[in-house]
């Protein structure tokens, strides 16, 4: 190795030249370094401005929101609600309501049903009875050994939506009480025994039994999860036998292990008793559980069970051996009108107000009296937090972007002209007048705001607070996005940045093509029950073009069929069935082609089925008729038909994205539509151009900046890799310098011995 050379990390320098090389190479790696230390103080000045910038467009961003919670028409009619009386009842509001008095007079509240079992010896000696009690259509297995606080616990555990609690009243005043989670009428306990006679050893029941939930002309059953599951094992049990019924003076056979819902239902309307049975979903809390409900063809059918059967089911109801309370809706009246709730919290009865019914008295009813008044207080605080956001961005501004005139100190936002464009941008938007208001208020101005001395907005409330007393209307338009058609068929829904603002004029709207439902009409009249189980399958855009099946029972009139479909947890939403002289109609409930869909059946059209099927096996005889769009122009621009709302199309000079809706019955001009943009909407808009993903000034800023940081680190990258290369020749060259300056000595060393021995 020569000398000068490295071994295991060790550097020998100089040794033969008294040169210290490595002093020289470190101070020339040091020049080196200074290009790239100036280029590391370039990139974190621009690291320094992008979180910066950053910063700046979360501002920025939290100006659009701010103008967002004003561009809307629920922003300016907020209601604020009061009760007189608040032990009577509570109230609050949603933006939709609308101010007024009502006079409320509460004379019953809703209360859950509950009941309670006859005084036991205490909680913990076994009952010594058995059997299974069925309760809301779920079934409780009692054994001998079980105690009322062993009841109980099964009873909580087999979600029946009622509850069980036991109380201790000393030696023999030991008691368990049920309690049914659901309140009002409806909410009614369902109890019986299946087998054995636990229900009514324990006193729960007693006397005879009647219709527990009436429905028009008949009676409904408990819920059952399943509509086409025997219930046998939807129960879990393995011995039930076939029982007898009696309805209307006929006998009918049923057997619960092996029948489902749908099979009683269609057994029951195949009998002679004169009655129609059909399956029905019923949704609650999320749940979707079904029953059957049993309707007498003349009037409300006659109930014989003497083996329990339709008590199990839940169609019948013995007395309760002690009620504590009754099954009750809510009983009150607002400005004289009367209404039953079946929960204490009202929703429906006044649109976006929630009443809390709290006491009520049924010989005198309570009273308070319901205020509901425009929240001023509500909409001046939304328009000052518009304000405080920009002010906010103002101030992140001019602190970023100040410059020390003593020692040359700069923000890091000091002259970036994206900044101030956009800044720039925003407030001369503040202040635009909103061409086409029909009022005298058309710009902030108006409203009390003006500019300080620092560019920030200042608000005088004194002005805001009349003009939101006197024409609260007003204020919101010069915020929010307005639109309005010449109509009452004619109505303005939405637009879009593109969309060019009216003015003083208005866009013309013409209709070519009215908007229909699709529908199918049955061939033949239904002028008989069903003779034979039917199967009708739906398919088409409304359904998500995923098939559905309904079975129709044997036994079916029309009425019923369309009950069915009318009430089906996934029809009932989509399709609205109707009886067309005699004939099945099924239309849609969607205008145009989204609401489109198709109905066969498995049976050929007949006068003793639906008639929606084939005739003479062609398909297609049916009645069938495709909904079509509206179509037309708005402005003489194109537009897109979707139902009964027309869009202007994309590529539009002033239309693009003005959507439309249009309900009237007539073709060709039917009247005209106004379009405004108020500031906060303007304000959005702008952001939403400055953000743009693709082609938003401050995200073409940003990738500039990033791309400035990546131009460096690939110069760092570059000058470091020249570095090492360098470093690494000199070491060679220094190297093979110290090598030879050492030959050299040694061949001197060599000379002087040989000059020695010839002296």
């Amino acid at each position: 190795m020569g000398v000068g050379s490295s071994l295991s990390g060790v550097t020998f320098s100089g040794i033969g030249s008294g040169i210290d090389t490595e002093s020289i190479i470190s101070r020339l790696m040091a020049l080196e370094q200074i290009p790239i230390n100036r280029l590391q103080v370039q990139r974190q000045q621009l690291e320094g401005r992008k979180a910066a910038l950053a910063a700046f467009r979360e501002r920025v961003a939290a100006v659009s929101s701010a103008g967002a919670a004003l561009n809307s028409s629920s922003a300016f009619n907020p209601v604020s609600a009061a009760s007189s009386n608040a032990a009577t009842a509570t109230v609050s509001a949603s933006s939709g309501a609308v101010s007024g008095t009502y006079n409320l007079a509460v004379s019953k509240l809703a209360q859950s049903h509950k009941i309670a079992s006859s005084a036991q010896a205490d909680l913990t000696t076994a009952l010594n009875v058995s059997g299974r009690v069925m309760l809301n259509g779920r079934m409780v297995s009692i054994e001998v050994t079980d105690t009322l606080t062993s009841v109980a616990q099964k009873i909580n555990s087999s979600q029946s939506g009622v509850t069980a609690s036991i109380i201790n009243g000393g030696a023999g005043q030991a008691y368990l009480t049920l309690s049914s989670a659901t309140s009002g009428a409806n909410g009614k306990i369902q109890i019986s025994d299946l087998s054995g006679s636990v229900a009514s050893s324990l006193g729960f029941t007693t006397g005879a039994a009647s219709i527990r939930e009436a429905v028009t002309n008949g009676a409904a059953s408990s819920t059952f999860s399943a509509s086409t599951t025997a219930i046998g094992t939807l129960l879990g049990v393995t011995d039930l036998t076939s029982t007898t019924v009696n309805i209307n003076g006929t006998d009918i056979s049923l057997n619960l292990q092996t029948q489902s819902l749908q099979d009683i239902a269609n057994t029951i309307s195949a009998s002679a008793a004169g009655v129609t049975a059909s399956v029905k979903a019923v949704t609650a809390n999320g749940t979707t559980r079904h029953r059957i409900e049993i309707v007498g063809n003349s009037g409300t059918p006659t109930f014989v069970d003497p083996n329990g059967t339709l008590e199990s089911l839940g169609f019948l109801q013995k007395g309760f051996g002690s009620q504590l309370l009754a099954a009750q809706n809510a009983a009150f009246t607002i400005d004289g009108m009367t209404f039953s709730n079946a929960s204490n919290t009202v929703t429906t009865v006044i649109p976006g107000v929630t009443l809390t019914l709290l006491k009520a008295n049924e010989t005198t009813p309570e009273t308070s009296t319901i205020n509901l008044s425009q929240d001023n207080t509500a909409v001046k605080t939304k328009i000052k937090d518009f304000m405080i956001t920009y002010n906010n961005l103002v101030d992140f501004v001019k602190a970023n972007s100040a410059f020390d005139k003593e020692n040359f100190d700069s923000g890091l936002l000091f002259g970036d002209a994206t900044v101030q464009s956009v800044e720039s941008a925003l407030s001369q938007t503040m202040f635009n007048t909103v061409q086409g208001l029909a009022t005298s208020y058309s710009n902030m101005g108006q409203l009390g705001f003006t500019f300080d001395t620092d560019s920030k907005l200042k608000l005088d409330e004194s002005i805001l607070d009349t003009v939101l007393n006197s024409n609260p209307e007003a204020v919101g338009n010069v915020f929010r996005t307005t639109g309005a058609g010449s109509t009452e068929s004619l109505q303005f829904v939405s637009s879009t940045t593109k969309t060019k603002i009216t003015g003083s004029g208005s866009y013309s709207v013409n209709i070519s093509q009215l908007a229909t439902k699709g529908y199918h009409r049955a061939a033949i009249a239904q002028t008989s029950v069903n003779a034979a189980v039917e199967t009708l399958t739906f398919n088409g855009a409304s359904l998500g073009n995923t098939a559905y099946s309904l079975t129709v029972p044997a036994g079916n009139s029309l009425q019923a069929t369309i009950d069915l479909i009318n009430n089906d947890s996934k029809l009932k939403d989509i399709l609205i069935a109707t009886n067309d002289g005699g004939s099945l109609k099924v239309e849609a409930r969607k205008f145009g082609t989204n609401g489109n869909f198709t109905v066969w059946s498995n049976l050929d059209a007949a006068a003793d089925n639906s008639g929606i099927g084939k005739v003479d096996g062609v398909i297609g005889a049916p009645v069938h008729y495709t909904g079509l769009d509206t179509a037309g122009t708005i402005n003489g621009e194109t537009a897109t038909g979707s139902g009964q709302f027309l869009t202007g199309s994309v590529g539009n000079a002033n239309t693009e994205g003005l959507q439309i809706l249009y309900t009237g019955t007539t073709t060709g001009n039917v009247g005209t539509v106004k379009f405004s943009r108020g500031v906060a909407a303007s304000i959005q808009d702008l952001v939403t151009q400055f953000t743009d993903g693709v082609s938003g000034l401050l995200t073409a800023n940003d990738n500039s900046l990033q791309a400035q940081i990546k131009n460096i680190d690939d110069t760092i990258g570059s000058i470091q890799a020249r570095t090492v290369l360098k470093n690494q020749e000199l070491r060679r060259r220094f190297s093979v310098m110290e090598q030879s300056i050492a030959r050299f000595q040694q061949q001197a060393g060599q000379l002087n011995a040989i000059s020695s021995g010839l002296r």
